[in-house]
């Protein structure tokens, strides 16, 4: 049976950055319609009404999110339940920074420094931002200048980044009982492997999976690793 996948960005990153798992997924999945979409501008005074026109733009099926692209995956399924059969999010927290009761997130102080410190020197922080997200493989630096930026201006960077830190897309796990593959990255220095134990308390239609080396450039360092969990999860959902 055929289906159509959509592949969704991180935070800064243009669709063309999941093109290697685009290929894996194709090789992996012959018969999948696979594509991806760059992540459209988003303010927090419209977020209703960004989502709302991306979920129409986008085919029916499976949606596939990096980072900020799986915590809109969720978001976008819990809009359009029927349109969406699955999601997969890739080193993704459903609640990016921490709160009370979510520790394992990034800490808010450590948020609210990056945060003014890409408004203040965007191009500087931009490249702090790449070291981040390779941080931790034994590809580092090959993966940073692999990696490929979006053409969205400073100013439409930052309003993506407040809402990075605004979701919390907890209680759409917790009321779903459509099936959800979380893969995270043992290596990650933006999302802590830890959250795989309160990713499965949340929901038991979940499925994660955690490639004990690799950094949050999970989808250019181990596109085949994800290719070959996706599919799995994708065939004993057919079944």
């Amino acid at each position: 049976m055929m289906t159509n996948i959509s592949l969704l960005p991180g935070w800064a990153m243009s669709a063309a950055s999941m093109e290697p798992l685009r290929g894996a997924l194709l090789e992996r999945l012959p018969q999948a319609q696979v594509q991806c979409h760059d992540l459209p501008s988003l303010q927090m005074s419209s977020i209703e009404t960004d989502l709302a026109r991306l979920g129409e733009q986008l085919p029916d099926g499976v949606l596939i999110g990096w980072s900020l692209g799986g915590v809109l995956a969720l978001q976008l399924q819990r809009r359009f339940p029927k349109k969406f059969s699955a999601v997969i999010t890739i080193a993704s927290n459903p609640c990016f920074v921490s709160r009370r009761d979510w520790a394992e997130a990034m800490p808010t102080d450590t948020f609210k420094s990056f945060y003014a410190d890409f408004r203040d020197e965007p191009e500087k922080t931009l490249k702090r931002f790449a070291l981040l997200v390779t941080q931790g493989s034994t590809q580092g630096r090959a993966l940073s200048k692999a990696l490929q930026w979006d053409d969205a201006d400073h100013e439409q960077r930052l309003h993506a980044l407040a809402i990075l830190g605004v979701l919390d897309s907890r209680s759409i796990l917790r009321r779903s009982s459509l099936p959800t593959l979380h893969c995270l990255a043992g290596q990650d220095a933006l999302v802590p492997a830890a959250v795989e134990g309160s990713l499965t308390e949340l929901d038991d239609h979940s499925r994660v999976a955690v490639h004990a080396e690799a950094s949050h450039a999970l989808p250019l360092e181990q596109p085949l690793w994800l290719a070959e969990q996706i599919a799995q999860f994708l065939q004993v959902g057919d079944d």
